[in-house]
């Protein structure tokens, strides 16, 4: 047998689940604590469930009533997320190359952050709760940036045309992001 050395990059991330609550589906096949979680996959959490993983750097956090997909190469480091519907509490680690979070109304870019998005069939709640994120709406793109919090609702105006308005801080806590970035061994920066 001949043993290769792992190229950096080309490992595949470690997934944790912490916390499960409720029916969740990985890949239509339900979740248990030990179930790994890599690019590829789709995570289902039932009505009434509550998935709280890490995937190397990254941690989320999904609420009842939430399916997402995950992309990268192969089952290495997830690069991307489709967020179907629900909501999801996230917070990522530093990187060159930014991921991308796709819902049905926008596309939001991340590097070093944390961020919530809750998305319904024609609208999207989205707070950057700290760094910077872009958000692009067809061919428009807005850069977020937040030390503690920058919350936005999109959706149709009277017009038919999506708009972007303010919002406050709804769904999420402060405590939330906390556990999360303990997850990864971090602090928020607002802790800082």
């Amino acid at each position: 047998m001949v043993w290769l050395p792992l190229m950096p990059g080309r490992a595949a991330a470690a997934s944790t689940i912490h916390q499960l609550e409720g029916l969740v589906f990985v890949n239509n096949r339900p979740a248990t604590e030990a179930t790994s979680i890599k690019a590829g996959d789709q995570i289902v959490v039932a009505h009434g469930g509550k998935l709280a993983i890490s995937i190397g750097g990254d941690a989320y956090l999904l609420r009842g009533g939430t399916v997402l997909e995950t992309s990268g190469h192969g089952n290495a480091v997830i690069s991307g997320l489709r967020l179907l519907t629900g909501a999801m509490l996230a917070v990522f680690a530093k990187r060159r190359k930014p991921a991308y979070i796709v819902t049905s109304t926008a596309t939001i870019g991340i590097r070093g952050t944390g961020v919530y998005l809750s998305t319904q069939p024609h609208s999207l709640y989205t707070c950057t709760c700290y760094g910077e994120t872009d958000l692009r709406i067809g061919h428009h793109v807005e850069q977020i940036s937040a030390t503690h919090h920058n919350a936005h609702e999109i959706a149709p105006d009277s017009n038919g045309l999506m708009a972007m308005k303010s919002m406050e801080v709804i769904d999420h806590t402060d405590d939330e992001l906390r556990m999360l970035e303990g997850y990864v061994g971090r602090v928020p920066p607002f802790d800082l």
